[in-house]
């Protein structure tokens, strides 16, 4: 079950969403259940090994984090903190070099900036802005 804190129109509302399937969702609104209805399914969860917490889609440009290699693959940019992924700066495709920022993270109320370890191309970007992520998890990869 996912908890949400959320204002709307200045109230305050606490919404758990306890169980979707396809288009029906079941959801608690301060207490009282409700059953929503989705124009379309929703996407289905990424495994708990993917990444430490799921986030709502967003509405950005940013496409869906790509398949991860095998942990510590080589080339791959990795955090050297825990924190909440802010801002994504490259896309894949993109050609970088050495020093230039990748992403931003926050971490103990601080923007942090991950350079990118080495010049190459951007071949996957592993996470999205919003997302929670660990000490040494690949961010993205740049061969």
């Amino acid at each position: 079950m996912k908890t949400y804190k959320m204002k709307i129109n200045g109230n305050a509302y606490e919404v758990a969403v306890k169980n979707i399937e396809g288009t029906n969702v079941e959801v608690e609104v301060n207490g009282k259940a409700y059953n929503v209805e989705l124009e379309q399914p929703a996407k289905p969860a990424a495994p708990a090994v993917a990444r430490p917490v799921a986030r709502p889609a967003t509405s950005t440009a940013s496409a869906a984090p790509s398949p991860r290699p095998a942990a510590g693959a080589a080339g791959a940019t990795r955090s050297p903190l825990p924190g909440t992924v802010l801002s994504i700066e490259v896309t894949v495709g993109q050609t970088v070099k050495s020093g230039d920022v990748a992403l931003v993270l926050e971490a103990m109320k601080m923007e942090n900036n991950i350079n990118c370890g080495k010049d190459g191309v951007v071949k996957a970007i592993y996470v999205q802005k919003g997302d929670n992520v660990l000490e040494g998890a690949d961010l993205l990869l740049i061969e």
